[in-house]
């Protein structure tokens, strides 16, 4: 996520906006729309802000602004591409981009809120906007750039033989896990504050009490209420500072606190298994219809159409030729919208979800996801080994997560000479 910004670089930005609402003017034509100073002179400002400790790292003054254009250029070349796809980021996402947001700065999502509505409302929109807009190149740059990114083979048996690859293949661990949010810049006395709770936390612990209720209790981690369980996980998929201290700590025990940026995490291994071990997983035979809102339909009509379809499924009509008639996944509509087995984790939460509670032989109900709106048919299920596959497909990620900059980057260059742009002096 990229969501890690200071509540005083927000605050100083918003404020900005604000004032430089009188002194808006355009700056640059991007195909259908603009850029305008407002925009420039917030990002310079937002800038300038972060590197307050240290200027000198800035380029200067002249390079800077045209370093800030050419990237509000090319964003919103990117904005405009995913609203002609119609391109949505569903509400729950934005609502944990903005817990994650509010965690980065020390507080939860109402005491975040709170601070954001002291400023002005327009303070809050501008927020869950600029949320919304990262969010969206996000999903816009995953869709375009992974589809570029081939790896072979021979890539993924050099990987695997590798030193890196050699890591993947350690054993597997189950976790839980305590985190106490305390900002880069934290002040002496919530520095103090979370001493204090950690010499509580590690007080109780030595008195038997369970680390669960610890979590629950203390953590400001999405799993808190889970107990702080993050399932089975391997040492080398978290950031070197931690994955350094959960490998050197025991089965059975807990790790010393560790501190990384956005706060301090205190780790419990619980287990440990081969990687192997977890190779028995259930695949789904699945086959889905997708329809998609685009230029010339809305969200409205996207949705209004899948319930149409559904409920011709219902009603007996073929799966295959209502798929071939109206899917707008191109890639399996004439094959009748098959999707063949489906391995877990393969497909997006919310599509996979539905397809985890729909029996055997029954159609789904319209399922929404960040392509558009889905029907799908669960067609059979089967247990398989699938330890060999599962470990090269981790490679196959490892090595295309990789090449993911250096693509997005030519492909970046693309679109941006592709566009019309014309900056205004």
């Amino acid at each position: 996520m990229r969501f890690k910004r200071s509540l005083a670089l927000l605050a100083a930005s918003l404020v900005f906006a604000a004032q430089a609402q009188e002194l808006d003017r355009i700056v640059a034509i991007v195909d259908d729309s603009v850029v305008t100073l407002t925009q420039l002179e917030q990002r310079v400002g937002q800038i300038r802000q972060r590197f307050a400790d240290d200027p000198s790292q800035l380029p200067p003054e002249d390079v800077l602004r045209q370093q800030v254009l050419d990237r509000l250029i090319v964003e919103e070349i990117q904005l405009q591409m995913a609203r002609r796809s119609g391109m949505q980021v569903p509400d729950e996402q934005i609502d944990q981009a903005f817990a994650e947001l509010a965690t980065a700065n020390g507080m939860n999502p109402r005491e975040f809120l709170d601070e954001l509505s002291a400023m002005g409302e327009a303070s809050v929109t501008q927020v869950v906007t600029n949320l919304r807009d990262e969010l969206v190149l996000q999903q816009l740059q995953q869709s375009m750039v992974s589809g570029r990114i081939q790896v072979t083979q021979a890539e993924v048996d050099n990987f695997l033989d590798s030193a890196e690859g050699q890591m993947w293949t350690a054993p597997e661990l189950n976790l839980q896990h305590i985190f106490l949010p305390l900002p880069g810049n934290a002040s002496p006395d919530q520095a103090a504050q979370a001493e204090q709770i950690l010499q509580d936390i590690y007080s109780q612990l030595d008195q038997g009490t369970e680390f669960e209720s610890l979590a629950v209790q203390y953590s400001a981690s999405p799993t808190a209420l889970e107990g702080g369980s993050l399932g089975w996980r391997r040492a080398i998929e978290f950031a070197p500072e931690l994955g350094n201290v959960i490998e050197a700590t025991e089965v059975g025990s807990v790790s010393a606190p560790v501190r990384a940026a956005s706060g301090i995490h205190i780790f419990k291994v619980n287990g440990e298994r081969d990687s192997s071990a977890s190779g028995i997983v259930q695949q789904t035979q699945t086959r889905h219809i997708l329809i998609r809102p685009n230029e010339i339909r809305t969200e409205q009509e996207a949705r209004e159409l899948i319930d149409v379809i559904h409920q011709r499924l219902l009603e007996g009509e073929s799966f295959e030729e209502l798929a071939r008639t109206f899917s707008d996944d191109v890639s399996n509509a004439l094959q009748g919208g098959d999707l063949g087995w489906v391995l877990p984790g393969v497909m997006v939460p919310e599509f996979e979800a539905a397809m985890n509670n729909t029996p055997t032989g029954d159609i789904s109900q319209p399922v929404q996801t960040q392509f558009g709106w889905h029907v799908l048919e669960v067609l059979d299920r089967r247990d398989v080994d699938m330890s060999n596959e599962i470990l090269r497909n981790q490679a196959r990620n490892m090595i295309a997560n990789q090449r993911f900059e250096e693509e997005l980057d030519l492909w970046l260059r693309e679109i941006r000479s592709e566009a019309f742009v014309q900056i205004l002096d």
